[in-house]
């Protein structure tokens, strides 16, 4: 009977005790939301600044693989941190529609010319991949090349970025929207002949692609697959490496005549050219300054005049941090967006290479070099992949040994976006986010991507008012 009414008493202790103790933890949790948290405190310095004084721009710059590119977990962040801290632009964005890839809502393009492009996943060439992992290209010398925001991406500062010491163009912010019809046109093809491989017994997709210094994503475009399955004696098409050279481009009938058109005063320097103007704008339009043989853009950058947050974007379909790192001139480009903080966001493809989490982690630092060598006084932030599955939903393990590598470091600041998720069992048959993974188990509905944007955003913002109420 004692020993009962000494068990009654210590769970009535425990349970008086209880909300006492998981406020107590919950507080103590927001002080280490990320590895290495009190590396975060200098943007959080001035995040605060920015929001006390309601004056400047913080430019943080998102890096990554195709998760990034497609903008839909990074615009959730993009709208959370704004709405916080102040919209200052929409930052940096890339004409993905031109070259038939997926990019970004808020900014689209129309050209009346065919442009070619390079990602950065491709084996190296000499064509201007720069600041948004992609070259693009053209051979027309009578393009007209138009930017349209939406409105509450409205802008006066705009920059174009090009991979050349000298600007090669020209910019009107008053011609009409532009319509193009008639007419086709064709782009530039490899410079090398193709070759042939006929499949031997036990050959892989991978091995194949190694012996020919090609990615497997050339190969299967090269031959129409869908998958990575070969059969013995296929006979399969090896696109040839080299400079690319120009076949023939077509320029269609538009609905605006270069003569009539005003063009505005633009300051160039090495790798930009830049305008202001006195108002807003949703579109600016874009056409040769001289003749030359090749035109090459790398992006464009636009922002208001208002105070608060600049998030740009930058991701490539199938990228790796060892794409990036084999291209100079992106991080020669890099301090033209001024980042305070630069958030890295890498593993699903570096998992698919099956990489080691050694390996990983040293090309994680060589990236990391390569960015402070440029920009010593940002902040760069990393985060662990998401989850993800092999063919036939075998588990991948390499995704769970890197957040466990990162969040081992002590030298950065580290959100765990893969166990934020539950790991493994959080895409699993009963897991939270079963039903937002896509059908190939690696990349995510769009309510899955504003899912981990919300995640991220929630993580962000409570660290940060840790930050400032430890301050106050």
């Amino acid at each position: 009977m004692m020993l009962l009414k000494k068990i009654l008493l210590i769970c009535l202790l425990l349970a008086t005790m209880m909300p006492t103790m998981t406020a107590q933890s919950k507080e103590d949790s927001r002080g280490s939301i990320f590895a290495n948290q009190p590396l975060l405190s200098p943007i959080f310095g001035k995040l605060y600044s920015l929001e006390k004084n309601k004056k400047g721009k913080i430019n943080i710059v998102h890096i990554g693989d195709s998760h990034i590119q497609a903008d839909f977990f990074t615009n959730t962040i993009r709208m959370a941190l704004q709405e916080k801290f102040g919209n200052g632009g929409f930052g940096f964005t890339f004409p993905y529609n031109l070259v038939r890839t997926n990019g970004t809502y808020y900014v689209k393009y129309i050209c009346n010319a065919a442009w070619e492009s390079l990602k950065n996943v491709s084996p190296v060439a000499d064509v201007g991949v720069g600041l948004s992992g992609i070259a693009l290209y053209t051979s027309s010398q009578d393009f007209m090349l138009q930017l349209s925001a939406r409105e509450e991406y409205e802008f006066n500062h705009i920059k174009i970025i090009y991979p050349d010491e000298q600007a090669h163009y020209r910019m009107s912010v008053t011609a009409d929207a532009l319509e193009v019809s008639g007419g086709s046109t064709s782009g530039i093809s490899s410079g090398t002949a193709i070759k042939y491989h006929t499949v031997k017994s036990g050959e892989s997709l991978s091995a194949i692609s190694r012996k020919y210094g090609v990615t497997i994503n050339q190969i299967k475009s090269a031959n129409g697959m869908k998958s990575n399955l070969i059969k013995p004696k296929q006979r399969l098409k090896i696109p040839g490496k080299g400079k690319a050279k120009v076949v023939k481009t077509v320029t269609r009938e538009t609905n605006i005549k270069e003569e009539e058109l005003d063009f505005v005063n633009l300051e160039s320097r090495p790798y930009c050219s830049s305008y202001t103007s006195d108002s807003l704008l949703d579109r600016i339009t874009i056409l040769p300054d001289k003749k030359s043989a090749m035109y090459n853009l790398n992006g464009f950058v636009i922002e208001n005049d208002k105070p608060g947050i600049v998030y740009h974007t930058i991701g490539v379909n199938g990228a790796k941090m060892s794409d990036y790192n084999k291209y100079p001139l992106f991080f020669k480009q890099l301090p033209l967006l001024a980042p305070d903080l630069i958030i890295l966001s890498f593993g699903t493809n570096e998992s698919y290479g099956k990489l080691s989490d050694t390996e990983y982690t040293y090309q994680l630092a060589e990236f990391v070099n390569n960015i402070k060598k440029l920009n010593s006084k940002a902040t760069i932030l990393v985060m662990t992949p998401p989850p993800s599955l092999f063919p036939r939903r075998r588990t991948n393990p390499y995704v769970a040994s890197y957040s466990v590598a990162l969040m081992g470091l002590t030298n950065l600041p580290v959100w765990d976006l893969f166990s934020r998720m539950g790991g493994e069992s959080g895409i699993g048959p009963h897991g939270e986010y079963s039903k937002m993974i896509a059908r190939d188990n690696v990349h995510y509905t769009t309510q899955g991507y504003e899912a981990q944007g919300q995640l991220f955003s929630s993580d962000f913002i409570d660290a940060y008012n840790y930050f400032k109420n430890k301050k106050n």
